[in-house]
């Protein structure tokens, strides 16, 4: 394969990734109707999916089926049905991503972790290539964690 084919299919390769990844901010911000100040999706991919969203609204972490309590006045839908449409469309774009890593021969990350910031447009994302869990700490664990690493760091930057 000539340099200049592989370097095509690098650029496809990062497009469709890039496409996945947006896809799953949007549909996020779309939940949290654009007033969250942040976005944090966790997507694990280690033998079983889990997806996950919570959002910080002014200066306070929520979980996706808190976001009522915000003190917003605006009414989210945080409903079975409406959280169950997110997930399904969260955990489809990790099959696709896993799909697209495969096409173009790359390595399917186990995690991700994404943080995306609606007014700057700011977006940032971890990737872990080994599996995260152990007989000891699950992918319910990882994301428990991710959350309160969040409000603690968060909390933190408040009490300065």
């Amino acid at each position: 394969m000539g340099v200049v084919q592989s370097l095509k299919g690098e650029k496809m390769f990062e497009d469709e990734f890039s496409a996945l990844q947006a896809d799953m901010v949007d549909i996020c911000n779309e939940y949290s109707k654009g007033m969250a100040d942040k976005i944090f999706i966790y997507a694990a991919n280690e033998g079983m999916i889990l997806t996950h969203h919570f959002y910080c609204i002014n200066n306070k972490i929520y979980d996706c089926h808190k976001l009522n309590d915000s003190g917003l006045q605006i009414k989210f839908d945080v409903s079975k049905d409406c959280q169950g449409k997110v997930l399904d469309i969260l955990n489809e774009d990790i099959q696709k991503i896993e799909s697209v890593c495969n096409k173009y021969k790359q390595p399917v990350p186990k995690l991700m972790k994404f943080t995306y910031e609606p007014k700057t447009k700011k977006f940032n994302a971890e990737y872990e290539y080994e599996n995260q869990t152990s007989d000891d700490v699950s992918v319910f664990d990882n994301d428990d964690a991710w959350f309160e690493e969040e409000q603690r760091r968060l909390e933190k930057m408040q009490s300065r």
